[in-house]
């Protein structure tokens, strides 16, 4: 048995890393007034909301608060464990005929493996239609609550402004030869060469750029580390937030674009098949993606998946974004992590 955090409801206001969220009990806005409308004859008799997440507990806790101050009957539980984890949970449970979650938040690449498996159930909650179109899904079935977007990451010291790469191939230029270091995992990257470039071009570029004696760690968090100590110069795929922190740390960090980009598959939300208590899941979904919730979220410097709401990094609502062919990508990631591996020798 897959050993998962439990949290059931929320305490005060104060969470990780000094941040304080103090949630107002203001009257209902517009967006859930609506929504308790529109399902007040349904959501009787719905408590308890069982939730599974990937995302950590001070966030959904927050999330919990904020919800039950809109829906003071409602008990919010959470459950949370890694993406892999849940997927493995949620299979599980279905197959013994057990459905007992009636939310789901998880990494999107789950998300678009449950999707693909039929497990989840459409749901177009008013409020995605405020959520940047390359972070929803068209049909419905999920809607992306908050995003990491991967950039080229450099040393300042080590790499002058005017050297810094404007499009991918500059990345073959001899100077860089032994200066690139890049995750074991970051097959999502190889992904968007495929799409930007064309699966040949794309697959063409990164074989050459496995010639330059690329760096491979494990952990992108230790990748961004090794470029601020000059064990190698530039990467990549540097999160946003992860150079943001180092930054403010002292590092000789900066980041950059070549866009365009994809996004990091989005951590998301979604309504399981046969949710148990699927009327005060939709109220649930609806407050997660209204510009209350996401306001939550980037106070935990969350990247908000609403164009209303302001990023915790300014710039980064200014790249500009691609819409992928997620089906595609989930379809066939173990191939791309096949290649990838093959490509960089990554066993």
């Amino acid at each position: 048995m897959h050993r998962l955090r439990a949290r059931t409801g929320c305490k005060q206001s104060f969470w990780a890393g000094g941040f304080a969220i103090c949630l107002l009990a203001v009257s209902v806005p517009s967006w859930s007034a609506t929504a308790a409308s529109d399902l007040s004859g349904t959501v009787q008799g719905e408590k308890k909301l069982v939730v599974y997440h990937t995302t950590t507990l001070p966030d959904t806790g927050a999330i919990a608060q904020g919800f039950k101050k809109k829906y003071p009957f409602a008990e919010v539980e959470n459950y949370r464990g890694t993406g892999e984890k849940l997927l493995q949970r949620v299979t599980t449970e279905v197959r013994a005929g057990q459905n007992l979650a009636d939310v789901y938040i998880i990494s999107g690449l789950q998300t678009w493996l449950m999707k693909d498996m039929g497990l989840l159930n459409i749901y177009r909650s008013p409020e995605r239609e405020k959520v940047f179109p390359a972070l929803r899904d068209k049909q419905g079935y999920w809607t992306g609550v908050y995003w990491n977007l991967e950039v080229l990451g450099y040393n300042t010291r080590m790499v002058a402004e005017r050297d810094v790469p404007k499009k991918w191939e500059d990345l073959l230029a001899p100077r860089w030869k032994t200066q690139i270091g890049l995750e074991e995992d970051d097959v999502y990257w190889y992904t968007m060469m495929l799409q930007l470039m064309g699966e040949e071009k794309g697959r063409n570029y990164v074989k050459q750029l496995a010639k330059q004696q690329v760096q491979v760690r494990a952990g992108h968090s230790l990748v961004a580390q090794l470029v601020g100590a000059g064990e190698f110069q530039i990467t990549p795929t540097i999160r946003v937030q992860t150079a943001e922190d180092l930054k403010s740390k002292g590092a000789p960090i900066e980041w950059a674009p070549i866009p365009p980009l994809a996004p990091n598959p989005p951590v998301a939300i979604s309504l399981p098949k046969n949710a148990p208590r699927s009327n005060l899941a939709k109220l649930y979904i609806d407050y997660v993606l209204s510009q209350e919730g996401q306001k939550i979220l980037a106070s935990f410097k969350r990247n908000p998946t609403r164009g209303d709401v302001q990023s915790p990094v300014p710039r980064v609502a200014k790249v500009k974004l691609i819409e992928t062919d997620n089906d595609n990508m989930a379809k066939n990631y173990g191939r791309y992590t096949k290649e990838f591996g093959e490509i960089f020798g990554i066993r």
